[in-house]
């Protein structure tokens, strides 16, 4: 069976102490710059955030706040345990409402740990001006209606997926990559128009592959969950039960922790950007190992 050209590792988020420091170091490690943040999380008063374009695809970091801290919620958990490291990984499926609910099926069943729809007047890259949300219920199909542009995303326990997982669909969207100008919610509305000027930068033009180690769960096993979860082609790697191959020829990666013990995504492949040098051949940013591998 074919990968569905849309079944994309689309977002890697990390989580971090300090916003500012971190998302600086990143954007001159990856030549990339800030493209969008959340003021709705900002708002929720728990966490900040930053989105960092690396071509179409983005990398996040979040911040703990003040109150956060006194109110001791998961990211402040995770910081005190494993410092600035990777938390979450983000895959773009072609149907939020089948993936849901076979993604929601796998490993204890824990379900949906979040989910919210969006939809806003316009078209991509016309801004987020008159956005409504609301709470995602399990198996609900993306609104598509003309004149606007809509998203879904659904997070589901690491307990269930070595680390803490997301799906997303949006809508319209578009299979061209690295040039997808299509509606993509987490990075905002407005990064499309950048995307023409500058693809992507001197480093990279997105991500290749990204590597999960789950906690007290065998990483084969760990592959097999998130294969039969995202469903729509995606095949493990025959000669690697632990691969899994998505569409664009990237993959997923499930490994024993390291001797640190650390676990969730602990390492994220890069394609290297054509006709630029090589900055470097791996980094150890965030609490990731990030490499640079040819397309």
């Amino acid at each position: 069976m074919a990968v569905d050209p849309i079944l994309r590792l689309r977002q890697i988020c990390l989580v971090a102490y300090d916003l500012e420091w971190t998302s600086n170091l990143l954007c001159t490690a990856f030549d990339a710059q800030v493209v969008f943040r959340d003021p709705r999380m900002a708002a929720g008063g728990n966490l900040t955030n930053t989105h960092i374009r690396l071509g179409d695809s983005f990398l996040e970091t979040v911040c703990p706040t003040d109150l956060a801290w006194q109110r001791s919620t998961t990211q402040t958990r995770l910081l005190e345990r494993n410092g600035d490291c990777g938390y979450m990984a983000i895959v773009q499926v072609p149907d939020v409402a089948v993936a849901s609910k076979s993604m929601a099926a796998q490993g204890d069943q824990i379900g949906i740990v979040s989910g919210d729809w969006n939809v806003c007047p316009g078209a991509p890259g016309s801004g987020l001006a008159g956005v409504e949300a609301g709470r995602y219920q399990l198996g609900e199909a993306l609104p598509k209606e003309p004149g606007t542009v809509s998203g879904v995303n659904v997070q589901f326990h690491p307990r269930d997926f070595g680390t803490l997982a997301e799906i997303q669909e949006n809508w319209p969207g578009a299979d061209e990559f690295p040039g997808n100008k299509g509606a993509y919610f987490p990075a905002g509305n407005t990064w499309q128009l950048g995307v023409d000027a500058r693809p992507h930068g001197g480093v990279t033009t997105g991500f290749a592959a990204v590597e999960i180690a789950p906690r007290d769960a065998d990483p084969a096993e760990m592959c097999a969950r998130w294969m039969r979860g995202l469903g729509a082609g995606c095949t493990i790697d025959p000669s690697n039960p632990a691969t899994l191959r998505l569409a664009g020829n990237q993959t997923m990666r499930f490994v024993a922790p390291p001797s640190s013990g650390r676990t969730g995504v602990i390492g994220v492949d890069l394609w290297a950007a054509p006709g630029s040098r090589r900055k470097f051949d791996a980094i150890d940013l965030c609490g990731v190992t990030w490499r640079l591998v040819e397309r």
